[in-house]
């Protein structure tokens, strides 16, 4: 198989040690775009249009947004404030057609995860990424399947999310495939639980400080587990069901 940059990223990501490294990759996919965004596009006329389309960024997206355009030194909360100007007007001119008062389309003015462009680009590198390893996995390349099995595996929303995507991109070999994964998924929880154990035992008088910093932060990890990264989504499952029809 080629060894493009896809691969690349993603055994970076595995090497990384995180409980998914799938969520490690869209964390990175996301600061990019923000950091791109506010840096380069801001200020673009055509960017700014798209972003009036979508009528802002999502709830979690846009405080992101602003988060990133508030750090001390920082001018971004300029362009912030031209994007929500030319926001609001737009939603001004929506309301003066709404006048009719038809209550039902109120709804469709709102900036969901759908339509907020951060969203859809990370919907679109989600898609790649997991497929790319689905494909990885079909090609039996022994160095990666062993690099993933030794990885911490996946947050259950992306297990579920490549269980789907499977069965979708390689309809012959997936129970191979799956069976893979769930093996992987499965190490991974009982490791963690061995950990959660241990941390729990930990809290009694008799440990030290010292041996309650050694696990001090299985439970964040559990829920990284259990959810995903923060700010995921379960309709994450819900697009990979729809893959194959985009």
């Amino acid at each position: 198989m080629d060894f493009d940059l896809a691969y690349f990223r993603l055994a970076r990501a595995i090497r990384n040690g995180k409980e998914c490294f799938l969520c490690t990759l869209e964390n990175e996919i996301e600061s990019k775009y923000i950091e791109t965004y506010l840096s380069e596009l801001v200020m673009d006329v055509s960017s700014r249009q798209k972003i009036i389309e979508s009528r802002g960024f999502c709830n979690n997206h846009f405080y992101k947004m602003l988060i990133a355009a508030s750090k001390p030194g920082s001018s971004d909360g300029h362009g912030i404030a031209l994007v929500n100007e030319s926001i609001i007007e737009k939603l001004m001119q929506d309301l003066q057609r709404q006048k009719g008062y038809h209550i039902n389309d109120f709804d469709k003015l709102l900036a969901t995860e759908r339509k907020c462009p951060v969203c859809v680009h990370l919907s679109h590198f989600a898609r790649m990424y997991a497929e790319k390893l689905i494909e990885i996995l079909s090609s039996n390349n022994e160095e990666f399947l062993d690099l993933l099995k030794g990885s911490k595996g996946f947050c259950f929303p992306h297990f579920i999310a490549l269980v789907y995507t499977a069965k979708e991109v390689m309809p012959t070999q997936n129970q191979k495939i799956i069976k893979t994964i769930i093996e992987i998924e499965e190490k991974n929880f009982c490791r963690l639980n061995s950990e959660l154990a241990e941390y729990i035992k930990s809290q009694s008088y008799e440990f030290s400080e010292k041996d309650r910093l050694i696990v001090a932060d299985a439970v964040s990890r559990s829920v990284e587990k259990i959810v995903g990264r923060r700010g995921m989504k379960l309709e994450t499952i819900e697009k990979a069901k729809r893959w194959k029809h985009v």
